[in-house]
């Protein structure tokens, strides 16, 4: 909580303008709530009221405002500029403030008086300073996390069409694979590769280096033609099927390679951390995914402990006491980072599969053998990789199994 007798400006955020009030200690407004646009002519009123209780009391006014997302950062930059501290807290905080009094209201005016309210009162988490390098991180995660939902949706898309023009084919090949994928954009549709030679089908694979693997091109051409000869495909060679396949197609291979380009940008960014090798050197985490749990968990140093940590991955549990009930068993909060869960959970799972060998493991094992779930033993074990992955950052240390 912020000093009682320290002068401070709450801001009550919303998209594009915030209402702004200035206190010169607990319980003492120094003027009523006015709105300023996020613009510079829009600022300068609260700037005028942070001149005004500056000369008041002597004392730079703290920022404080509700941690909104992107809707906060203009007022934490305009802050920082001036050099004042700014402070967030959870709107359900001040949603519990709200709520406790007489007569709950909410307007935006009066919200600023409850976000002082818990400014002094409650515990607040002072902005730290943004470092460029996990800004641009974390900007490449959510903007490859993005992606990622594009390319769900263009496969889904993809498959539909497919299975109208190239019945099957998902039967004979994996139809993402690079040589299913040129099949169906250079011959469009099974008939024209039906009536192809297997050697232009191969000298088309070579001529455009695709990717094969350990299978010869001979075999992949043998294997796409008996398909091509067999298949009944649901629409004419010049139906408009065809067109919204190749359409549906070339999204495909674009959002293939944004995911690749920005996947590589992300993995060089991190490997400029020193906690990415830590984070790496757990079995069960490639480069991508340590690349993704760098970027999610920022600076390592603005947690202060374990706790706190696992609170901002919402993996803490929710506490219910109630006469003999003890309250201690009930479900994660989920209130924190999910990116960061979701992460955490992808690790998980690849160490199961996988059957790595290591205290992660041993600990999901445990907590199956108790009697939970497969989700419920294996968020158990996200929390407990976070934990491991926290004391390592701080220790420095490599993963030990």
């Amino acid at each position: 909580m912020i000093d009682k007798e320290a002068p401070i400006l709450a801001f009550d955020v919303s998209k594009g303008s915030s209402h702004c009030q200035g206190y010169c200690s607990f319980g003492k407004p120094s003027s009523k709530p006015i709105k300023a646009a996020h613009s510079k002519s829009g600022m300068a009123a609260a700037e005028e009221i942070s001149e005004t209780l500056e000369r008041k009391t002597g004392r730079k006014p703290k920022v404080v405002m509700e941690s909104t997302g992107v809707y906060s950062k203009p007022v934490a930059r305009w802050a920082e500029s001036r050099g004042m501290e700014v402070y967030l807290i959870s709107p359900l905080e001040s949603a519990k403030v709200r709520k406790s009094r007489l007569r709950p209201t909410k307007t935006d005016a009066l919200d600023c008086g409850v976000i002082a309210e818990v400014a002094y009162t409650r515990d607040v988490r002072k902005l730290a300073a943004a470092s460029s390098l996990y800004s641009r991180l974390h900007s490449l995660s959510r903007r490859r996390t993005a992606i990622v939902g594009r390319l769900v949706a263009s496969k889904n898309q993809y498959r539909k069409n497919l299975d109208a023009v190239w019945p099957l084919l998902d039967e004979s090949c994996d139809p993402f694979s690079g040589y299913a994928m040129w099949a169906v954009g250079r011959y469009r549709h099974p008939e024209a590769l039906a009536k192809a030679r297997e050697g232009s089908v191969v000298s088309g694979l070579e001529k455009d280096k695709v990717r094969t693997g350990a299978i010869s091109k001979a075999e992949i051409a043998s294997k796409l033609s008996a398909y091509a000869k067999g298949a009944m495909s649901g629409c004419p060679a010049d139906g408009g099927e065809v067109d919204s396949l190749i359409s549906a197609l070339d999204d495909v291979i674009g959002d293939m390679g944004a995911l690749d380009e920005i996947t590589g940008r992300l993995l060089g960014l991190a490997k400029e951390l020193p906690h990415f090798a830590l984070i790496a050197s757990i079995d069960g985490i490639g480069d991508a995914l340590a690349a993704l749990l760098c970027a999610e968990i920022g600076n390592p140093s603005r947690f202060n402990s374990r706790n706190g940590i696992v609170a901002y991955a919402g993996l803490d549990p929710t506490i219910l006491q109630s006469g003999k009930n003890d309250g201690l068993h009930y479900s994660i909060t989920r209130k924190g980072n999910a990116f960061l869960r979701k992460c955490l959970y992808l690790a998980v799972e690849n160490m199961i599969i996988h059957k790595a060998d290591n205290a992660i493991t041993r600990f999901y094992s445990e907590k199956k053998s108790s009697g939970l779930c497969h989700k419920a033993a294996a968020t158990a074990a996200c929390r407990k990789l976070l934990v491991t992955i926290w004391g390592m950052l701080r220790s420095g240390s490599l993963f030990e199994k």
